[in-house]
């Protein structure tokens, strides 16, 4: 019965306008046929539900809500790059959008491989080095990086994958990548 209360204290109000709005489907169509307000209801009581799931799906602009998110944080936190962050990006003179990103992931990338080198955390049983997403995640357990960084890193990974798999990313992205990248690899230091 605990769960239950859980439930409902994190979840009822959710709950609540899904049933409200259920409801309403349920008397507006009884013993007609599904009428617009009614399939208005229904899709209303769906939305408090996928709104998490919604900001992850890939679509035209879906990426734009990503970096956004991102550059928020980012500004929010206190976190100057130093010198070897802001030249990691020096020389990038392409307007490419997934090139641009491409260069982070590949900055991002090198730096978790340093800070797993310097903890001691080597490659899986079989010998491969681990996918970017279960590095940062081990790192994040070994505390190694910051929460904030892991939270970061979570956001920004499906787009830096989709760069490197060549699907177009929108040319806000190569400006994100030079203006933001310092400071997202100064968030990658080593906790000590």
């Amino acid at each position: 019965m605990e769960w239950l209360s859980s439930f409902w204290c994190s979840h009822g109000a959710k709950l609540a306008l899904s049933i409200f709005c259920i409801v309403i489907a349920l008397f507006d169509t009884f013993g007609t046929a599904l009428s617009p307000i009614a399939a208005g209801a229904l899709a209303v009581a769906i939305v408090p539900w996928v709104v998490g799931i919604v900001e992850k799906i890939t679509a035209p602009g879906g990426l734009e809500i990503v970096f956004s998110k991102v550059e928020q944080k980012l500004d929010s936190s206190n976190v100057t790059p130093d010198e070897e962050d802001l030249n990691a990006f020096k020389y990038f003179e392409s307007n490419d959008p997934n090139l641009a990103i491409a260069l982070l992931r590949v900055q991002v990338e090198r730096r978790l491989r340093q800070i797993a080198e310097d903890v001691g955390l080597g490659p899986t049983v079989r010998g491969r080095p681990l996918s970017l997403r279960s590095l940062a995640q081990e790192l994040s357990k070994q505390g190694a990086i910051s929460e904030e960084a892991m939270n970061l890193l979570m956001d920004l990974i499906p787009a830096m994958n989709e760069a490197v798999h060549g699907i177009a990313l929108q040319s806000t992205a190569s400006e994100f990548a030079l203006s933001y990248g310092p400071k997202i690899l100064s968030t990658l230091k080593i906790r000590h």
